[in-house]
């Protein structure tokens, strides 16, 4: 049996200022032996490769972040069999230059709580198990959006309710009071006023 195993590793690609995922970023890890794997982040910076372990399932070698408008970062990767998940790499903006070497050893860890490192170019190293459980903003603010679109909805149709209900009335007060002064109360009139008003009606 060979002492070299494949294994599967996932890690993230961040911006130091704004700690934001960088997508597209060419992540190149190089083992030890020589042997070489390219894989590409995506639209949340995460990115994805398989790579050939040493006999005691470590994997140790060198890897290269590149991304354009970006520093290059290249770091050294010591992970336990454990560990799958290689963190965040921060890049900074930039061209040319080449950040310094961190060396990055994913050792397991008594203590529960992540450490996140504010230092640019360097690896973090996080106990996270699942990388879809990241807090993504956009989808809270596309949440809360839907559920005001009902509300505005309904204080439109109220209020256009309220409009129209106000104009009607209007109207019909306006005929109304039209109405009673065109009428001749004939109890108010003197009685030859009256009797020549009937008079017309009759003719």
């Amino acid at each position: 049996m060979s002492g070299k195993q494949k294994a599967n590793y996932i890690g993230r690609v961040v911006d130091w200022s704004k700690q934001a995922p960088i997508r597209a970023a060419k992540v190149i890890f190089e083992n030890n032996d020589g042997d070489s794997v390219v894989s590409y982040s995506d639209i949340e910076g995460i990115y994805r490769f398989s790579a050939n372990t040493g006999s005691n399932g470590v994997l140790r070698g060198q890897i290269t972040v590149e991304a354009s408008g970006y520093q290059t970062h290249k770091s050294q990767i010591n992970s336990p069999s454990d560990k799958h998940d290689l963190g965040d790499i921060t890049l900074v903006g930039g061209t040319s230059k080449v950040t310094p070497q961190t060396n990055v050893s994913n050792r397991p860890s008594t203590s529960t709580t992540s450490t996140t490192s504010s230092r640019p170019g360097s690896t973090n190293s996080t106990n996270s198990t699942n990388r879809n459980n990241i807090p993504r903003s956009n989808n809270t603010n596309n949440s809360d959006t839907d559920q005001l679109i009902p509300i505005l909805i309904a204080l439109m149709v109220i209020f256009f309710t309220f409009t129209t209900f106000a104009i009607v009335s209007a109207i019909r007060k306006e005929r109304f009071n039209d109405r009673r002064n065109n009428f001749i109360n004939f109890h108010e009139l003197p009685i030859y006023q009256v009797k020549g008003q009937e008079l017309k009606i009759r003719s």
